[in-house]
């Protein structure tokens, strides 16, 4: 006869190997630097042969997680701090929030010419997956006054 605790064990242990299943569905990550010399909305290289879209297949429709994260500088004139680099994350076609529009920044400029005020910034949000076939792309501008911006080590993560 099993006790409390041994039954107790076999029941979490039993939890970490359905969650261990369900983890990752798709993922890119891309070490080289990425430059933009203008504010012009572009779509980010995801990876190291400069693939444009994440694609990835699941068996049923349902609700994920993205997690996009980068080191990311704006370059910017001498005592800008108010320009940004802007990022629309594109799933299946369709830009999701809260990146929805121009006023999001993922970094933003320091005051110095230049790009060289590098943070690591991130953002996670819940998508939409269908069953079949889906795809990601992530969509990156400057604005205000930037003159480019500059995004580099990239890791894009969907997961349950």
């Amino acid at each position: 006869m099993k006790t409390f605790p041994q039954v107790a064990l076999a029941l979490l242990l039993a939890g970490t190997v359905a969650s261990a299943q369900a983890g990752i569905k798709a993922s890119a990550v891309h070490i080289g630097g990425i430059s933009t010399v203008t504010p012009a909305p572009a779509l980010v290289r995801l990876d190291a042969a400069g693939a444009t879209t994440l694609s990835f297949t699941l068996p049923g429709a349902g609700k994920k997680i993205l997690t996009f994260s980068a080191v990311c500088s704006v370059d910017a004139p001498t005592g800008d701090s108010l320009s940004w680099a802007d990022l629309d994350i594109i799933v299946n076609g369709v830009v999701v929030a809260p990146t929805v529009g121009s006023d999001d920044a993922f970094c933003s400029a320091n005051g110095t010419t230049g790009k060289n005020d590098f943070v690591r910034a991130s953002i996670t949000t819940p998508i939409q997956g269908l069953a079949g076939s889906n795809t990601i792309q992530i969509m990156a501008r400057g604005n205000y006054q930037a003159a480019g911006i500059y995004l580099a080590y990239i890791a894009l993560v969907v997961f349950d």
